[in-house]
């Protein structure tokens, strides 16, 4: 273990010795298929779900933590202290989709390759909680006993619309103090407001349908749309005719819907097709012409302010109804000197009357001084180790940091480190897996003492 770690020397020794049962209960918890699935009596977010929390629960257990599980929401599992304080870590469980035909090894197995671990929820967010549940244990082991309690809290609808923390937090307190593992390092202390919304575009042409993507928050890598009679393909697309019917695809690239540029959006190239071909249809043309654009400034709703940077703007989903209605579901990032009161009133502006706009998730920026004691703390913990001095960021992505009132993101991602999240073949590197459980044991000793 480094020297350039600080504070408890026997609690690093230890996880150093047990990083072989880390990534083995990692890989336990990745075998777990934890997308969305269909809500049972005991289960709101799916069986698979459910297992996965009571799992790694019973795993929190057997390390002699005292564990609580939420009617299967969320869970916890604490490191009692001896005052009335906790220290609160706030990650989850459940995953974005996956295409097991767009990954290299499958995304449910955890198979270990040319040392790095693959499987969805390696980097978002299953290995940065399993990373923090050992660097708990190691400290346990070596007699720590804090001043705070130490709470990890595992939740299971973070990419749906956090529904797991808004039930959870009915029943327990608030932590006074947390972070989240589930964003960049070093502190991310800024986070952009999220606005999600479905716009009703009216009616396809006859025979026409157009379909893309699962998520408001993941740019979609396929965009399919058929065709009754003839189209034109060309180089961004495909064409193919059976029995009359012509079906477009395009395949694109995916990426988070909070860095949209980081990915190649499918539906673009579809939707200027179809606009071409049917130039008289407003929903089409509305389309093309203004939500085929990452910045907004198509549409007219382009922000941007000194602290956060500019708005992004993510077409996500399309979906058209057995009537032929399409709708569009767009995920939105805005500054954090705005909120989504104002985020609404913008897009009505700048929408055509006809076109409803129905709003789905959203959430109100997150924005925690530069100079708490939380995120001076965290960012000493980083820079000591790491040898540097970068400042704190601000990002376009959501985490579970805006769900409390004290909470700054605390890695997983490293600067300059490829970004997998949400993406095909997401993996950590056991490496940097191994650095991030060492500076999460540092960070919640130097909190929580």
């Amino acid at each position: 273990m480094s020297s350039r770690f600080g504070g408890n020397m026997e609690a690093k020794k230890i996880l150093e010795k047990q990083f072989d049962s880390l990534v083995e209960t990692l890989q336990e918890t990745i075998r777990f298929n934890t997308e969305k699935g269909v809500a049972e009596n005991d289960a709101p977010f799916g069986r698979n779900i459910a297992d996965c929390l009571n799992f790694v629960l019973k795993k929190a257990e057997s390390f002699g933590l005292e564990t609580y599980n939420c009617d299967n929401y969320a869970g916890h599992a604490d490191l009692k202290g001896t005052g009335s304080e906790v220290l609160g870590i706030l990650g989850h469980l459940d995953v974005v989709p996956s295409k097991a035909e767009e990954w290299k090894y499958p995304p449910y197995a955890g198979e270990i390759h040319d040392g790095k671990l693959f499987g969805r929820g390696t980097m978002d967010d299953k290995g940065p909680m399993i990373a923090c549940l050992f660097a708990v244990k190691a400290l346990k082991e070596s007699g720590f006993v804090p001043q705070k309690t130490v709470r990890l809290i595992f939740g299971c609808d973070e990419e749906s619309g956090m529904e797991c923390v808004q039930h959870y937090f009915e029943k327990v307190p608030q932590p006074d103090v947390a972070f989240s593992p589930d964003g960049d390092f070093p502190v991310i202390n800024i986070e952009k407001g999220i606005y999600q919304f479905n716009v009703i575009l009216g009616k396809l042409p006859k025979g026409v349908t157009l379909t893309a993507g699962e998520r408001a928050n993941v740019v979609p890598s396929l965009c399919t749309a058929t065709v009754q009679g003839n189209i034109d393909g060309n180089a961004e697309v495909t064409v193919t005719k059976q029995k009359g019917v012509c079906t477009v695809t395009a395949v694109g690239k995916s990426a988070h819907g909070s860095t949209p540029d980081e990915g190649i959006n499918a539906t673009y190239p579809v939707i200027a097709l179809l606009a071409k071909t049917f130039p008289e249809n407003e929903g089409l043309k509305f389309l093309k012409e203004k939500m085929c654009d990452t910045t907004g400034k198509k549409w007219g709703i382009a922000l941007e302010d000194a602290d956060s940077g500019k708005l992004t703007c993510n077409l996500g989903v399309l979906r058209t109804s057995a009537e032929g209605i399409l709708t569009a579901t767009v995920d939105i990032r805005f500054p954090a000197s705005y909120n989504c009161r104002q985020m609404y009133a913008l897009l009505r502006e700048h929408t055509p009357e006809q076109f409803d706009i129905v709003a789905g998730h959203g959430s109100n920026p997150l924005h925690v001084p530069a100079n708490s004691h939380l995120v001076t703390t965290l960012m000493d913990v980083y820079n000591t180790a790491l040898g540097c001095n970068l400042k704190p960021l601000a990002i376009g992505g959501g985490t579970y940091s805006r769900c409390l009132k004290n909470c700054v993101a605390f890695g997983p991602l490293f600067p300059n480190e490829e970004q997998t999240i949400h993406m095909p073949n997401e993996c950590v590197d056991l490496k940097n897996l191994k650095l991030m459980a060492e500076l999460y044991l540092e960070a919640i000793y130097r909190l929580a003492k």
